[in-house]
């Protein structure tokens, strides 16, 4: 099994605190729950006409969005020779969740004039993965990553090939 990176582990741990956290607001939405909010007026935000699109809940966009993130890392730790494209497919992912967050948030404040704490930190978790994922992309496009990773992939060859002729440093 390969073993994954601290920043790819982290954006899968944030991915999956988002579900609980869309989920809890999905699950309210479809039971009419009142929700547990100490801060803010999240009753409010969930009974405003922009808690839906379609009637299909913003929520639950949400989490279709964070379970599609835990797939693709779950993807990149199955597949490295994919890691490039999944990495790039999970930045442009949570890139489009914060800008939609960014926007969500200002309805709240702007229009609505009630902030839902589950949806703060529900934005807060995409701007995270963001991050995560920004620095893992440009790991990926800077030069001293190429060097590194060309020469961590030849070196095991060449212990191998020592190894076989006989000439490891034990």
């Amino acid at each position: 099994m390969n073993r994954m990176a601290r920043w790819q582990l982290l954006s899968l741990v944030l991915a999956l605190a988002g579900i609980g956290v869309a989920g809890y607001l999905t699950t309210a939405h479809y039971r009419q729950e009142i929700l547990v909010c100490g801060v803010g007026d999240c009753q409010t935000v969930q009974n405003s006409p922009y808690a839906e699109i379609g009637g299909v809940p913003i929520a639950l966009l949400g989490a279709g969005m964070y379970v599609t993130l835990v797939a693709v890392g779950l993807a990149r730790w199955r597949w490295p020779e994919r890691h490039e494209l999944l990495t790039a497919g999970a930045f442009a992912i949570a890139l489009a969740g914060t800008l939609y967050a960014a926007y969500l948030t200002y309805l709240e404040i702007w229009v609505i004039r009630a902030i839902c704490q589950w949806c703060v930190v529900s934005a807060l978790l995409t701007l995270g993965i963001l991050l995560v994922e920004s620095f893992g992309l440009s790991r990926l496009l800077s030069p001293e990553t190429d060097q590194a990773l060309s020469r961590s992939q030849s070196q095991p060859g060449r212990r191998e090939a020592a190894s076989e002729r006989g000439l490891s440093r034990r």
